[in-house]
């Protein structure tokens, strides 16, 4: 059986931003709210109808050597109904388990408080081992994903969840042998897997995927330190392969396909040099994506900012493909890091090839300049507490955010939109083994400073934004969303400020620093 937690089994009403909302406190936020934001996918008697695209990945290496009646996609809520004496293992694909993740840790104040993702997957590994204990003795619990990293380093929490094996790496190419192993008993407790160069070997999803999502490469290349994917060499998946993913999620009713990479102009990139994007390459993408009959809407997850300066052309021609105008934005993540060149520099120097470090700021107004015109909305994430980080560099973030909000709708007018998210450094990547930023101990002046300009943007954004983004959505969440713009939005600025002042910093300070 394999199945993951209640907060990855949501489509998040297919709301931008939302799918953040897991890493939220209990402690903060109700849970009626949640549940009303996060409604859970459907399934057919405890079988989920769609799952997330990594568990799918799994679920069709398994079928490799399994047959279709033993491997079971279960959704969390119904897990009883698949484990019996029969059952050999329950296999869990977990993206934030123990809750490190740098959203999560932002939003939980360094861990201080529980969030919804540790919440709903401790819920769920201490019901799977109750039933374990009447029903299914010798099944055994195996945890992989994106994740599984949180319980490796959590070695104890591990072992009291009493989870009998951690899959880490790409499992769906050997998904078969794996599990093989782990029922002869013939596995270690921490499996570790490599990928692979050969993008052929890997299985096709059989199943449909939340979202409509479908893989089109792994990797990056661009070596930033604190990230993993970023280390990994680029490889793409042929276009059949994707073509034939997106016809599963066609056959299920699915109009919409989220194509994912982690940097999505560096599909089949050629200039490894300067990273100058492969323009026909992704041309050739969204044209064959959205030629497909039934498609209606087509969105890339990441990409990087530097992209769209480099060649701008290519952003004008993938808006025609993606048919971007006034009542229908194309949403994407990108990293902004950070407003420090100096840390730009020591961190991540092939961030924003083909540019040099001291044009980052530059390269980031420019891109959501050329982004903004096109109808591309940048969600921004960026990093608080990476090791070496002065207050001077916090404060030339401050800066940046400051120019974006004040120079961009100069130029552009009311088609000026995007968020900056800040996160919490997670020591991952070449990084491993330095210090996790803890917002309350590590908290300062310039850091109160970023936060506070990020999320009173973010509030700002919501208020001007929301309503077109949520277009004909469900009426109940319209109206919900209605509600908090009019009596929430300023309740959560009031909220950051009295925090703030109550360490004796001064939200007026953060406006003053402005971009000269």
């Amino acid at each position: 059986m394999l199945s993951c937690d209640y907060t990855l089994m949501s489509d998040y009403w297919c709301v931008p931003l939302l799918n953040f909302l897991p890493c939220s406190p209990i402690e903060n936020f109700p849970q009626v709210l949640f549940k009303l934001l996060s409604p859970s996918i459907p399934h057919e008697n405890g079988v989920a109808k769609f799952a997330p695209y990594g568990l799918r990945k799994v679920e069709g290496g398994l079928l490799r050597g399994y047959k279709p009646n033993e491997v079971i996609v279960a959704h969390p809520n119904y897990v009883e109904r698949f484990i019996d004496e029969d059952t050999k293992i329950i296999g869990l694909s977990e993206m934030d388990p123990l809750g490190l993740g740098p959203v999560t840790m932002m939003f939980t104040n360094g861990g201080t408080l529980t969030s919804y993702t540790k919440k709903f997957f401790t819920d769920l590994v201490n019901r799977i081992n109750r039933i374990r204990e009447k029903k299914a003795p010798k099944a055994k619990l195996v945890v992989g994903g994106s994740g599984a990293w949180q319980l490796e380093i959590r070695g104890n929490d591990r072992k009291n969840l009493k989870i009998d094996h951690l899959v880490i790496g790409e499992l769906d190419i050997t998904a078969y042998e794996t599990f093989q192993n782990i029922e002869e008993d013939n596995a270690p407790e921490i499996i570790k897997l490599r990928s692979t160069k050969d993008m052929n070997l890997i299985p096709n999803i059989v199943n449909p995927t939340i979202q409509g999502m479908v893989e089109v490469m792994r990797g990056c290349g661009r070596n930033c330190e604190f990230c993993e994917p970023n280390l990994r060499l680029a490889k793409y998946f042929p276009l059949d392969k994707i073509t034939e993913e997106i016809d599963v999620n066609l056959k299920a009713g699915m109009t919409n396909v989220w194509v994912h990479s982690e940097d999505i102009f560096l599909y089949k990139l050629e200039d490894k040099k300067n990273f100058i994007p492969n323009r026909d390459a992704l041309v050739q993408l969204f044209s064959i994506v959205m030629s497909k009959d039934g498609v209606t809407n087509c969105n890339p997850t990441h990409g990087t900012v530097c992209s769209a300066v480099a060649d701008p052309e290519m952003i004008r021609k993938l808006s025609e493909i993606l048919k971007a105008k006034a009542d229908h934005w194309i949403g994407i993540q990108p990293g902004l890091e950070t407003g420090s060149s100096e840390l730009i520099r020591k961190y991540m120097p092939l961030k924003l090839k083909p540019f040099s470090p001291e044009e980052w700021q530059d390269v980031v107004f420019e891109g959501t300049r050329i982004w903004n015109e096109n109808y591309w909305f940048p969600a921004y994430t960026l990093i608080l507490g990476l090791p070496g980080e002065t207050p001077e560099d916090c404060w030339e973030t401050v800066r940046l955010i400051d120019r974006m909000e004040k120079k961009l709708p100069e130029k552009l007018g009311p088609k000026s939109h995007f968020t900056v998210t800040p996160l919490s450094f997670v020591p991952l990547g070449v990084l491993k083994g330095e210090e996790f930023f803890r917002l309350e101990d590590m908290i300062d002046e310039s850091r109160f400073a970023v936060i506070y300009r990020c999320w009173r943007h973010i509030m700002r954004e919501a208020r001007s934004a929301s309503f077109k983004v949520l277009k004909a959505r469900n009426p109940i969440i319209w109206f919900s969303v209605w509600l908090f713009m009019k009596f929430g939005n300023e309740m959560v600025i009031k909220a950051i400020e009295k925090w703030g002042e109550q360490m004796g910093y001064k939200p007026e300070k953060a406006l003053q620093i402005t971009y000269n």
